[in-house]
């Protein structure tokens, strides 16, 4: 068959076949094609559809959905209207606040088919907050939820909302995973699966974004959003909203589709440069009002992200502890060099070694068990926190590292901060441990390039995490005391695992701050022990059996990379 007979070169049949191809064949990297199947696998099929409309709630919550508008293009304005038709729950209404030079009819045949489609005519445009103010004044519902005029909601999307609402009825805030599409018919690209609420995660970017929705309370005491904020003004609302309750819940389903176009941030960051500029404002301001701290803000790796210091309010002292039981003493002076070059001056050093050292240091002996060494050492210890280095240390990076780290722990409800190390190779050897995965747990990113930009920025940005490596990370030691310290019962990345999840029992946070970064030699005893895999898995059933929350549970638990799952 000769294909250039069929569809000569410059036909316009050639160039329709090209476009068709574009469109449904090249568009689809591997990683949408999985997330395609992703979505056959776990979205609801039209049987279960039509199952949900028959369900009977104990509470039905009338959701208001506000949705700003100016000069909207029909087009996007129908097809937004028609996913809230189509919502299996249907205790809903629209409420649109015109900000347009002139009134937009088309939208009138919908406000006189449907009550439940609400329509304001501003006048003018107050901008992007102001005309969502506007649009929050004609919500009578329950929960308000937020969603721009030319995005989409899948057809359970409230119903999912409400179900969380049934089995949580003290919520106040809630918000759901998302992913963007050009057209309708998609096809759907850029997931975001995001993690459960993760403080320090909000500080350095907006994850959550959509699909917020509101306890409408909680939205009268917030008093709506602020116009001084417009271009972060989500951002912005969702920081003090997270001010104002811990009753909030992330819900794993992909519940907002969010249209990119070339006028969109979704397509096009550099269609709202300011908006980042004024993200940075958001989370001085934030930081201020939650932890009384000041940071310093500078642009991320990409767009949204930021990279933040939290300065030091005050001089606390700092205890580095160098693990030289396994090196001889001209060595253990050359670990003491390393460590040395903090600008950082209020420090003490301790040292573990069988060698006598000068008085200048205190020197402890090395037990059979390193971990109860390590336990002597922190008592005998006089700094408010202290970190425990060994003869894997080749090079801190930054000599700020001390206060860097101590501006995080200086937060009553932080109990350890870790950060990343990486090897000669410049490949990541810890940034982070993902409860349950490869066992009990595992290293993310190991063998990565450790600047590489990854899902979420994870290597690049301060956020939460359940684990760390409790080696070359900053604790607390008074909170380190009140878990009852290291344990015998455990050995290699385990006893990481234990000593962090005795600090989330008590509800204090593990931050990783990658912005930190240490070279070391490969690191050594991590490997899992099977019976202790058995152990922490019985000891700690109720974090894994909940899953790992600050780790997506739609992404993979079986490598050390981040892919969807597909189990």
């Amino acid at each position: 068959m000769n294909i250039n007979k069929l569809m000569p070169i410059g036909s316009k049949r050639r160039e329709f076949i090209k476009k068709i191809y574009v469109e449904f064949f090249q568009k689809y990297s591997q990683e949408e094609k999985i997330y395609k199947k992703w979505i056959t696998k776990n979205e609801p099929n039209k049987k279960e559809l039509n199952k949900q409309k028959q369900t009977q709630f104990k509470q039905s919550p009338k959701i208001s959905i506000v949705v700003p508008v100016y000069n909207t293009p029909k087009k996007f304005f129908d097809e937004l209207v028609k996913s809230l038709e189509n919502q299996t729950y249907s205790n809903w209404e629209l409420c649109l606040a015109d900000g347009s030079p002139e009134k937009l009819e088309f939208m009138q045949k919908y406000v006189k088919q449907d009550s439940r489609i609400k329509y304001k005519f501003i006048g003018k445009n107050k901008g992007i907050s102001g005309n969502t103010n506007e649009a929050i004044t004609l919500a009578t519902g329950d929960f308000i939820g937020l969603l721009d005029h030319d995005d989409l909601l899948p057809p359970f999307s409230l119903y999912e909302i409400v179900k969380t609402i049934n089995k949580n009825p003290d919520v106040e805030f809630i918000y759901s995973d998302e992913d963007k599409l050009e057209t309708k018919r998609g096809p759907r690209y850029g997931v975001f699966f995001k993690p459960d609420f993760s403080p320090y995660t909000l500080n350095s970017a907006n994850y959550i974004c959509h699909f917020s929705i509101f306890k409408k309370e909680l939205m009268d005491k917030l008093g709506g959003f602020r116009s001084e904020y417009d271009g972060s003004q989500d951002f912005d609302i969702v920081s003090r909203a997270t001010e104002q309750t811990n009753k909030v819940i992330h819900i794993p389903k992909v519940l907002y589709h969010w249209r990119a176009h070339k006028n969109s941030t979704a397509q096009n960051s550099d269609s709202k440069p300011y908006a980042f500029e004024i993200g940075k404002k958001v989370i001085k301001d934030h930081i201020k009002r939650s932890l009384d701290a000041d940071v310093e803000v500078t642009d991320g790796l990409t767009p949204g992200s930021y990279e933040i210091k939290y300065l030091v309010k005050e001089n606390p002292k700092v205890s580095i502890i160098i693990d030289g039981s396994k090196v001889e003493k001209e060595y253990i002076k050359v670990l003491i060099e390393k460590v040395k070059i903090s600008t950082y001056s209020n420090y003490e050093i301790i040292v573990i070694s069988n060698e006598e050292f000068e008085d200048t240091y205190k020197t402890i002996k090395p037990t059979e068990n390193i971990f109860k060494t390590y336990n002597k050492a922190v008592i005998e210890a006089d700094g408010k926190y202290f970190i425990i280095v060994d003869e894997n240390l080749e090079k801190i990076d930054k000599p700020s590292y001390i206060q860097d780290l101590v501006g995080i722990c200086q937060d009553e409800d932080v109990g350890i901060v870790g950060t990343k190390l990486y090897n000669k190779d410049e490949k990541v050897e810890h940034s982070g441990i993902i409860l349950g995965m490869n066992g009990t747990g595992d290293f993310l990113y190991k063998g990565a390039p450790k600047d590489i930009g990854t899902y979420m920025q994870r290597l690049l940005i301060i956020h939460n995490v359940s684990c760390v490596y409790v080696k070359y990370a900053m604790v607390d030691k008074d909170i380190f005391s009140k878990t009852g310290g290291f344990t015998d019962d455990f050995t290699g990345i385990n006893i990481s695992i234990d000593t962090c999840l005795k600090m989330l029992a008590i509800n204090k946070q593990v931050i990783i701050n990658p912005i930190i970064s240490i070279e070391v030699k490969k690191l050594n005893n991590i490997e899992m022990d099977k019976e202790e895999e058995k152990i922490i898995k019985k000891k700690w059933n109720e974090f894994y059996k909940k899953g790992d929350i600050y780790f997506s549970p739609n992404l993979s638990k079986n490598n050390t990379g981040l892919s969807i799952d597909m189990d």
